[in-house]
């Protein structure tokens, strides 16, 4: 296993290398000027021109990417336009947001979602199974966005039982603990609508999974063994039904730091996902790179994740 992993991380770099080039290629190949609103009006138009070529903006694109590779391995991922500060820094204080924000929903929807799923699978065609079909068809249904304007209205607007936006009360002056109650409520909404869309999926793929194990013969055997249905379930059934949600769960790490960019701008929740969304917006193109990237290099490490769970729940998945 740890071979596999070092192979693993290894073949990582190439990857990494090849999506950087084309997403820098793609970038700076959009029409116009990224750096035109950091300019002062006043400003000569060959002032301005100087500077541009003192900054390399007219570099040749393999130049630029050159330039830019070397900063990165240096840990300079460039300077934001918009921020007016480096693009690490602007990150870094977006990045615990939105783990905060994902990680607590992760766990939520697949607590609730995975054993939802297996009574469901236990109780085919019950009324239960019905009802949990019935809500898990919604969940994957209904539009992020959406189901999250229906809370802000309801929950918030109407009913006013939470805030309707942001990570804060503005002008409270919370401190300790009261301050992290006052995260909380405010974390509330956009973690229900994060949890309730996982939940959805994680359920109905535990659910067809644990029927089609149930289904096979070495679960026929332990039932005639006279072996506790719960043990059947739980210890022989679950382990193997577990892999197609292991490769679920594995993408939905892989988009941890990315942010649900719909969820957090319906909230104003200052997370990733609103910030990838204002680079674009604002053509912030060293911004809108690093954070790329950063969600390519979670989607390779989701996908290593997924290769050790799965050694981990099947004893008979072997790497050399």
């Amino acid at each position: 296993m740890k071979k596999y992993m070092i192979r693993r991380m290894l073949f990582m770099i190439p990857v990494l290398i090849g999506v950087s080039i084309i997403i820098f290629t793609l970038i700076h190949l959009a029409p116009g000027d990224p750096y035109s609103s950091m300019l002062d009006p006043s400003v000569t138009e060959e002032d301005m021109q100087n500077m541009l070529e003192k900054i390399g903006y007219y570099d040749p694109l393999p130049v630029k990417y050159m330039k830019w590779v070397g900063r990165a391995v240096q840990g300079d991922l460039g300077y934001s336009i918009r921020y007016q500060e480096p693009v690490v820094d602007v990150i870094s204080r977006r990045m615990g947001n939105t783990l905060l924000l994902s990680v607590l929903a992760l766990v939520i929807s697949t607590s609730i979602a995975i054993p939802l799923g297996v009574i469901s699978s236990s109780k085919q065609y019950s009324i239960f199974d019905y009802i949990a079909t019935i809500f898990a068809f919604i969940g994957l249904s209904i539009p992020a966005f959406f189901l999250a304007l229906l809370m802000v209205k309801y929950l918030a607007f109407d009913l006013k039982l939470f805030p309707i936006s942001g990570m804060q009360t503005i002008g409270a002056g919370y401190t300790g603990f009261k301050q992290f109650l006052d995260l909380l409520h405010h974390m509330a909404l956009p973690v229900m609508v994060l949890a309730l869309l996982q939940m959805a999926s994680f359920m109905r793929y535990t659910r067809s999974s644990m029927l089609e194990v149930i289904r096979q013969d070495y679960v026929r055997t332990a039932r005639a063994k006279g072996v506790k249905e719960k043990v059947v379930i739980y210890k022989h059934a679950l382990k193997n039904a577990l892999i197609p949600v292991i490769t679920l769960l594995s993408a939905s790490l892989g988009h941890l730091l990315s942010g649900a960019i719909l969820t957090e701008t319906v909230f104003a929740w200052p997370g990733m996902g609103t910030l990838v969304y204002q680079s674009i917006l604002n053509r912030d193109y060293p911004l809108v790179i690093a954070s790329t990237m950063l969600l390519s290099l979670c989607v390779l490490a989701g996908n290593l994740f997924a290769d050790i769970m799965y050694a981990v729940v099947d004893p008979r998945i072997k790497y050399d």
